[in-house]
């Protein structure tokens, strides 16, 4: 079976894009709504409440988790109104806990790709 660990081009590109510090990148602290689609559902346009946006990415608040991997298209950020048009990558997910432990939302970091 093909894996892509053996391929050379695809290990050397996998470690460029870690190589990249985004923390390092202008993040500019975007309360607005993101509209993008998931690629499983083009004709299903959601909307998130951005919390940073970057050259690189963006990290969004959602009610539920995003599955890490899951790809779409983001479209714009509504308050800067703002052309994204890129295609983005979930990244990571995590539930967000108040002091008692419970979860009060989500937050997802997208990357650009």
């Amino acid at each position: 079976m093909d894996n892509p660990r053996h391929r050379p081009h695809v290990r050397h590109d996998s470690a460029f894009l870690e190589s990249i510090e985004r923390r390092d990148m202008d993040r500019r602290n975007n309360l607005s709504e993101f509209v993008m689609f998931w690629h499983h559902d083009p004709a299903d346009m959601c909307r998130y409440e951005t919390l940073d946006l970057s050259n690189t990415g963006a990290r969004l608040r959602t009610n539920t988790p995003l599955p890490e991997g899951m790809t779409g298209v983001a479209m714009t950020a509504k308050s800067c109104d703002e052309q994204i048009e890129r295609t983005v990558m979930v990244v990571w997910s995590r539930s967000i806990r108040d002091t008692q432990g419970n979860t009060t939302h989500h937050e997802a970091g997208l990357r650009f790709i």
